[in-house]
């Protein structure tokens, strides 16, 4: 999970139809905090946006290997970046381009880094791998909106299945942070999530300054199924995860930014904070509900549709005041969307809401949700896999940063002519 196959991959049109809900939703819907406009519809699997800090684009990552840059409201016809020569997505896999990030000092250096997966090497059973890749903007970095495509292939590590693949990179006071699934296959069979010699269920993390190749990872914490989003709070540090479930529960761990590391989140001992029905601990591991493992600081059953947590990100923007604070996170499967506030000094996630009322509905209703992140100035921004983007709408009274909403309507009057 999330289930990609099945998806709709074939990008979704319409501009004229999308100019008119975008100018009904900024008249309508403003007053209903939390809500969304929909900024692009023609993207082709798209699996992440990103952005460098106080840059007015969004960077958009499509799952066959594709980058785009969106600006003033428009996809550029020029993609950023193009891997699709050397993306590999198996199918009825979750494998793809998953994860983007931007070095602090982007603007300067030009470096970003991705994470995706490619072909393994089937001698020797794997025929599927993941990499973190390190690549450089062409040009300024500031303007460019074109990228080197060679790579320096910085971590690689073979997938023994073509799930739980994970597919977030993030950077935390100078180290690269990737989370890895188990491996695949129900309950972890080979039990690696809790096994201290494999790097899969794990959290890893990378010293940025590392000169020799392959990187060596450093393990951060462990017993995760498929920590397919997580993020770091910009104001905080703290961390927040999603770890998609098994069959019964959604979860997600969050820890303080003074967390030394070395936490265990309990998978395949515990699938949330319940005991996993797989016979008991195997050899090695903690019991169920032992004091070593990590509880959620919040959890979700399936039920209504629910399948796969889309892990998102605390918002931390300067258009809608009063939402700074909630950690946004949905699923994949229902399309529902929460907010909580985790107090960091009690580990309790308090003021848990379902917002999924206040976000767009027919024809531009949002669908596959496999993202909620930030864009440039700290506003969100929600990607669905079946095509489209979205940005939250401010609160009365306010205006997004640089006149993003007017923007990202001109760029639909423009399209539309």
């Amino acid at each position: 999970m999330p289930r990609f196959e099945d998806s709709k991959l074939r990008p979704r049109r319409g501009v004229v139809a999308a100019l008119a809900f975008a100018l009904s939703m900024q008249a309508s819907a403003a007053s209903a905090q939390g809500a969304a406009v929909p900024v692009a519809f023609s993207f082709s699997a798209p699996t992440y946006a990103a952005a460098p800090a106080g840059d007015a684009r969004l960077f958009i990552v499509e799952r066959a290997g594709v980058i785009r840059v969106l600006q003033d409201g428009a996809a550029l016809g020029t993609p950023f970046l193009d891997i699709s020569d050397r993306v590999a997505i198996p199918p009825f896999s979750e494998a793809g381009l998953l994860g983007l990030v931007f070095a602090p000092d982007y603007t300067q250096s030009g470096v970003f880094f991705l994470y995706y997966t490619g072909d393994g090497d089937p001698s020797a059973g794997f025929t599927l791998e993941s990499r973190v890749s390190r690549f450089t903007a062409s040009g300024d970095p500031a303007t460019s909106n074109v990228a080197d495509p060679q790579e320096t292939i910085l971590f690689r590590v073979e997938q023994p299945a073509f799930n739980h693949n994970g597919g977030t990179l993030a950077i935390r006071d100078g180290w690269l942070y990737l989370g890895l699934g188990d491996g695949g296959g129900a309950g972890d069979p080979e039990e690696r999530a809790q096994n201290d010699a494999s790097p899969l269920g794990k959290m890893l993390r990378f010293d940025l300054s590392q000169q020799a190749l392959p990187w060596t990872p450093e393990t951060w914490a462990k017993g995760l199924r498929n920590p397919f989003r997580f993020s770091f709070d910009r104001s905080t540090g703290d961390l927040y995860i999603g770890d998609v479930g098994q069959s019964a529960i959604e979860e997600i761990d969050a820890e303080r930014a003074d967390t030394p590391g070395g936490r265990n989140y309990g998978w395949d001992v515990m699938e949330g904070s319940r005991c996993f029905p797989d016979g008991g601990p195997d050899p090695g591991e903690p019991e169920c509900n032992d004091a070593s493992l990590v509880l959620p600081i919040h959890e979700y059953a399936h039920d209504g549709g629910t399948c796969s947590v889309t892990g998102g990100a605390v918002y931390r923007g300067s258009a809608s005041p009063s939402l700074r604070g909630l950690y946004f996170f949905s699923d994949f499967c229902s399309a529902r969307i929460w907010t909580l506030r985790w107090n960091r000094a009690t580990g309790i996630a308090e003021d848990v809401s379902d917002r999924t009322g206040e976000f767009p509905t027919g024809a531009a209703a949002i669908s596959q949700p496999v993202a909620i992140t930030e864009d440039g100035a700290g506003e969100l921004v929600l990607v669905s896999l079946s095509g489209s983007v979205y940005r939250l709408i401010p609160e009365p009274g306010t205006t997004l940063l640089g006149g993003v909403a007017l923007s990202v309507l001109a760029g639909f009057a423009r399209r539309a002519r």
